[in-house]
């Protein structure tokens, strides 16, 4: 069976379950989301420090800068013209 049809399978079978099922479903989703987004951000911290460049995609399109400080899961990043913004270390990529 290939992922593509286990998916289908998944949605297919979320249709038959009732709310309280569908809320279940939802907590163990959003959990896993926050463990795959917590343990990117543990592998980040130790990977960038202030004064590192980087970049990252958001809603104001793709943008660069300095990190001032790295924090748990975000870091505050200089953007210019006396700028600063707290970007979640996810989102950061390193710029060479």
């Amino acid at each position: 069976m290939s992922s593509r049809e286990s998916y289908l399978d998944i949605l297919g079978g979320i249709q038959a379950l009732s709310e309280s099922e569908l809320r279940a479903v939802n907590r163990a989703i959003v959990e896993q989301l926050k463990s795959v987004r917590d343990r990117e951000s543990a592998r980040k911290r130790y990977l960038f420090s202030a004064g590192d460049r980087v970049s990252w995609s958001g809603r104001y399109g793709y943008q660069e800068g300095t990190i001032v400080r790295v924090k748990r899961k975000k870091a505050i990043v200089d953007v210019g013209s006396h700028r600063n913004w707290d970007v979640p270390l996810s989102m950061l990529e390193g710029v060479v």
